[in-house]
């Protein structure tokens, strides 16, 4: 679907659950987002003194939608996974909050469903998640697994999220970790950096 279609639909959702009171946001389909089907994406924070309130709720911020894992799947998929990212977005740039997960989203996801819309905290897409991971690494203390489509954790920097144990890269054929006799299942919390450098906000679905 082309970004015009795409936008086209923000602006609907946009008139029909938030009173037309969201700016305007750059949407993008990606082609290297494969760990979520969604992800609304800012530079900054909401209340941000250290930039410009045009640029706060402008450039700012973006929502980027899974070319590869959107494809093919029906436009309800889409609608759900847009209105979705809309939430955070409408936390973040009205409520001036920081999207979450909370009270607050499931509010509102609540009023949307009810108007028929079929929205969901975790998209229904793991097989095709799986489907294009990888690369995989375990703790080596208590066997927490990682799984990615880019070799994106380095074991000299990462450590393990549950217990800060030590990571090591593992093989990883058709979705199995090797020798392990069943199937990867899809971790999405992300390794500790043992020294966080900056980062943008990112609200993933």
């Amino acid at each position: 679907m082309p970004i015009s279609s795409v936008q086209a639909m923000w602006q609907d959702l946009a008139s029909r659950f938030f009173e037309n009171r969201l700016p305007p946001i750059t949407i993008e389909w990606s082609t290297r987002l494969t760990a979520s089907a969604g992800l609304f994406v800012s530079q900054v924070g909401p209340r941000s003194r250290w930039v410009s309130s045009a640029y706060r709720h402008g450039d700012a911020r973006v929502i980027r939608l899974s070319a590869p894992l959107l494809r093919g799947e029906p436009e309800t998929e889409l609608l759900g996974t847009l209105a979705h990212e809309m939430i955070h977005q409408w936390e973040y740039d009205i409520r001036k909050r920081r999207p979450s997960h909370g009270p607050t989203f499931r509010e509102m996801m609540d009023r949307m469903n009810e108007a028929g819309l079929d929205i969901s905290i975790r998209h229904q897409l793991n097989e095709t998640v799986n489907a294009l991971n990888r690369y995989a690494w375990q703790c080596k203390r208590c066997g927490m697994a990682y799984y990615r489509h880019r070799r994106t954790i380095v074991p000299a920097r990462h450590l393990c999220s549950r217990c800060r144990g030590a990571l090591v890269e593992v093989s990883l054929e058709g979705g199995q970790m090797a020798g392990s006799g069943k199937v990867a299942e899809l971790h999405r919390e992300e390794p500790c950096l043992e020294q966080l450098p900056p980062q943008q906000l990112c609200f993933g679905f």
